[in-house]
């Protein structure tokens, strides 16, 4: 029993030197003054100006942040399970290891923000705004992202299984060693991106516009690109490709 107490002891000393708290002990915040490491799940955010706030590792599972301005706010580690983000500007963030799995972000901005190893499982990203940041290792596996823009961002090592994509915008993007199986990216817009050993094995790509786009040792298996706009594409090592796959440049 005595082994027990001291253990629990030196593990809350330990999470505590390292800037992380135990969930059990994390304190109910005050909506009005909110800090890190808190419980606002009681609280409501909408329309709020939270410029600058630093909410990480706090609980916000289901809070509404509708039309509230969380510029250059610090989320990381923090839990929005479920949480109405819709409209919401969260431009120049830090929100590593966030957890928004289900979250409404319907048009939510996250421009210039760093997403990286963050969780948008079954969120609601139709219309959001990711351009130009860094969500390397993030998992978006079964999102609805339509008409998503994710111009010039780092997407390397992510997931987006089963993801709804149509009309998405990854311009310029890197999506290095992610894995893209049965997604649907019909009238997307992928020139100059960058899906070098990438996953897009059963992959609906119809009417893609494919302008210097890299597929280098990607597996493209039963992926389909019907009326695909393609020039200068290159396959070089790529695994998978049809044969009437068109604008081949490069030996697959």
């Amino acid at each position: 029993m005595i082994k027990q107490i001291l253990f629990s002891i030196l593990f809350t000393i330990s999470m505590q030197s390292s800037g992380e708290v135990p969930p059990e002990s994390v304190p109910i915040g005050d909506c009005d003054s909110p800090v890190s490491r808190h419980d606002y799940t009681h609280c409501d955010f909408s329309g709020r100006d939270l410029t600058g706030v630093d909410l990480q590792g706090s609980r916000l599972s289901g809070v509404n942040f509708q039309n509230a301005r969380l510029i250059d706010c610090n989320l990381s580690r923090a839990v929005l399970v479920k949480a109405d983000l819709k409209w919401a500007m969260l431009s120049g963030c830090q929100a590593d290891a966030a957890d928004f799995t289900d979250a409404d972000l319907f048009h939510t901005n996250f421009d210039e923000s760093s997403l990286n190893r963050s969780n948008f499982s079954n969120a609601y990203l139709f219309g959001a705004s990711i351009n130009e940041a860094s969500a390397s290792g993030a998992n978006f596996s079964n999102a609805n992202m339509k008409d998503i823009s994710m111009e010039e961002s780092q997407l390397d090592d992510s997931v987006f299984d089963q993801a709804f994509m149509m009309r998405a915008v990854l311009i310029g993007s890197t999506l290095r060693r992610t894995s893209l199986r049965q997604v649907v990216l019909t009238g997307a817009a992928l020139e100059q991106a960058d899906f070098s050993q990438a996953d897009l094995s059963g992959s609906l790509l119809n009417g893609v516009a494919l302008t210097e786009t890299l597929f280098r040792e990607a597996n493209l298996a039963g992926a389909r690109f019907v009326n695909a706009r393609v020039q200068s594409v290159d396959l070089t090592g790529a695994k998978g490709v049809a044969r009437d796959f068109p604008g081949i440049s490069g030996k697959p």
